[in-house]
């Protein structure tokens, strides 16, 4: 029988960065026709049926942000001679101390840990020589497009407004330090000053917007919820700017794509960010108007100077070297860095 690898982890619904990163990752398999892969879901498979497609695979591919999960997956490869790709989408020194030892110890079992900033690299590579660096941003041309009615909703919205700033959540989450992750209750603070400024808020999840009706008494009218299914890249179609202001990150999916809109960023400097990206301390002290020009001229310098490697790519080197047996040295190191400047 073939050997594959089995990918496994959750794809849409619910909508969110590491689901759209499986989906886009099995398609973009698929697209370069390779088919030594299978996909075990989460989401939908049975338990038995789960634990069967683990059995029946040598080396797996985890796309789980739970470190207690991830431990526990490196922990069955372990005993069980599976050899382990884990892929942390999120920054890593996140959580709080036991959670941080998790991480650790998942990366230090598994064959290959794979992170998304150089930071994470740094620490990746001192457990692991096998870390890499590979990016969870795979590009993407299909667009899903909005109903007549929901986009008739948002046009009505917006055109009472000069300036029109998005922002995103997959879902209501806190940091360890308590802090929203997304921080957009800030957000909304510092547009509800500015009544020519509409904020559109995407949020599938739809426990944003419950939260934000229980702090604050009214929602501003000038902030609007999407909170149907829908692909971002059709709110920043319609948007000036869009905001990141997270208290921690892995690789922003909504950041690329913005960029690949020629949407301005503007991004909290909590972490590593592109150098296209605007970077503020305090979305509090932001000035939109001055932002949008700033973070505009940025994009159009910075953004063009980009090479970005094929993370799928690169991911297909990375099978192929488990799957034929030619497993990494102990003492290789192989830093897949994406995006790079290009010389002057």
């Amino acid at each position: 029988m073939m050997r594959k690898i089995l990918i496994v982890g959750k794809i849409p619904p619910p909508i969110g960065g590491v689901t759209v990163h499986i989906s886009r990752l099995v398609r973009g398999l698929k697209e370069k026709k390779f088919t030594r892969f299978s996909f075990c879901d989460l989401e939908r498979d049975q338990w038995f049926v789960i634990i069967l497609k683990i059995v029946r695979h040598q080396v797996i591919h985890l796309h789980l942000s739970k470190p207690y999960q991830q431990l526990i997956f490196a922990l069955f490869c372990k005993i069980f001679a599976k050899k382990l790709i884990i892929t942390y989408h999120g920054n890593w020194g996140r959580y709080g101390i036991f959670g941080n030892w998790m991480v650790s110890m998942s990366a230090w079992l598994a064959s290959v840990p794979v992170v998304q900033n150089a930071g994470s690299f740094q620490k990746a590579i001192f457990l692991n020589k096998n870390a890499r660096r590979i990016s969870t941003f795979i590009s993407s041309a299909d667009v899903p497009e909005l109903s007549e009615q929901q986009l008739f909703v948002l046009t009505t919205f917006i055109k009472s407004y000069q300036i029109i700033l998005c922002t995103n959540a997959w879902n209501l989450a806190f940091d360890r330090n308590g802090s929203e992750t997304y921080g957009i209750s800030d957000i909304i603070r510092r547009v509800k000053s500015e009544p020519d400024v509409a904020l559109i808020i995407s949020d599938p999840s739809k426990n944003y917007e419950k939260y934000m009706k229980s702090t604050f008494e009214n929602v501003p009218s000038n902030v609007l919820f999407v909170t149907y299914a829908h692909d971002f890249r059709c709110i920043l179609r319609i948007s000036d700017a869009f905001i990141r202001n997270t208290t921690t990150d892995g690789v922003s999916l909504s950041i690329h794509e913005a960029m690949e809109a020629n949407v301005p960023i503007f991004a909290s400097d909590s972490v590593e960010r592109p150098a296209f990206c605007w970077l503020f301390r305090d979305i509090m002290k932001v000035d939109f108007r001055d932002a949008i020009v700033l973070a505009g001229n940025l994009l159009d310098r910075e953004a063009p100077q980009m090479i970005y490697a094929d993370p799928v790519d690169d991911l297909i080197s990375l099978y192929n070297l488990y799957l034929d047996k030619k497993y990494l040295d102990k003492n290789e190191v192989c830093d897949v860095n994406c995006p790079k400047k290009t010389k002057a």
